[in-house]
C-alpha cells in the first residue's frame, strides 16, 4: 500500500491541533449552529442544489478533490460546480468518523460512498473519506474553509473499478 502525505497536509494538522486542542471529540454532539451548516450543506448535495453547495463555501475556501488538482476560492470552487451540469453527484451511507469543535473552528472526518455520473445514467458507488474543516465568517456563519477528499479504493485497483 502506498500513502502519499504532503508536508502541508502536516502543517494543516499541527495549525488545527494547536488551534482547537487534541482532546477527543465533543460527546454532546454540534452546537445548533454548525448543524445547521452541515445540514445545508448536504441537503445541497442530495438535491444537486448547485447554487446552494457553493452557498456554504467561504469565500477563501480551498477543496482537493480526489484525483484532481487543489482549486482556491469560492469563485474558483463555483466555477467547477458549475461547470458539472448534465452530471448528479450524491452521497449515501454517511458516517462521521471524528469531529472536534473548537471555537470558531471545527473538523468533521466522514466515510461514504460518492456517485458522479451523467444524468440518465447508471450511478457507480465509490467508497471515500473527507475531512471538512469549518471556520466561522465575519457575521458568525460556520462556512466550509477547507474540503479535502480521497477514495478508499487502493490507486492500482481504479482500473477494475
Amino acid at each position: 500500500m502506498r500513502i502519499l502525505v504532503t508536508s502541508g497536509f502536516f502543517v494543516l494538522l499541527a495549525v488545527l491541533a494547536l488551534s482547537m486542542g487534541c482532546g477527543a471529540p465533543e460527546t454532546g454532539g454540534f452546537p445548533p449552529d454548525l448543524e445547521a451548516a452541515l445540514d445545508a450543506f448536504y441537503t445541497a448535495v442530495e438535491t444537486g442544489d448547485t447554487e446552494a453547495h457553493i452557498a456554504i463555501f467561504a469565500d477563501d475556501a480551498i477543496m482537493m478533490p480526489n484525483h484532481w488538482t487543489m482549486t482556491r476560492g469560492k469563485e474558483n470552487i463555483a466555477d467547477i460546480f458549475r461547470a458539472g451540469e448534465g452530471y448528479v453527484f450524491r452521497l449515501r451511507n454517511r458516517q462521521i468518523v471524528d469531529f472536534e469543535v473548537g471555537g470558531a473552528m471545527a473538523y468533521v472526518v466522514n466515510s461514504y460512498f460518492y456517485t458522479y455520473h451523467a444524468e440518465g445514467s447508471e450511478p457507480q458507488w465509490h467508497k471515500t473519506k473527507n475531512v471538512h474543516i469549518w471556520k466561522r465568517d465575519d457575521e458568525g456563519r460556520w462556512k466550509l474553509k477547507v474540503d479535502i477528499w480521497n477514495s478508499d479504493v487502493p490507486l492500482g485497483d481504479f482500473a477494475s473499478e
